[in-house]
């Protein structure tokens, strides 16, 4: 898989796991300002993933494995483990 794949690939998984945790905070009744905006932001990250995706070539990102791809991956990993965690929590 090609870094610029796996750069986008973890936008993509921070935006689906941003979309749980407004969901997760709709569905508690934290409904305001903050919610509106981290609604945009999910949309915003959601699309230009899906977007570049479809055609890495185009999106100007890293082209080589450089410490932003790195840290990009990281990022999305332990957002995903923050919202697994808060996810469990509301389950159990």
């Amino acid at each position: 898989m090609s870094p610029k794949r796996v750069y986008w690939s973890a936008f993509a998984v921070f935006g689906l796991c941003a979309a749980v945790d407004v969901a997760l905070d709709v569905s508690a009744g934290d409904v305001g300002i903050n919610t509106a905006a981290a609604t945009a932001g999910v949309v915003t990250v959601g699309y230009a993933s899906v977007v570049a995706l479809r055609d890495p070539d185009r999106a100007r990102v890293p082209s080589d494995w450089s410490p932003l791809v790195y840290l990009v991956v990281l990022g999305a990993a332990l957002y995903t483990f923050g919202v697994a965690l808060q996810l469990y929590s509301v389950v159990t």
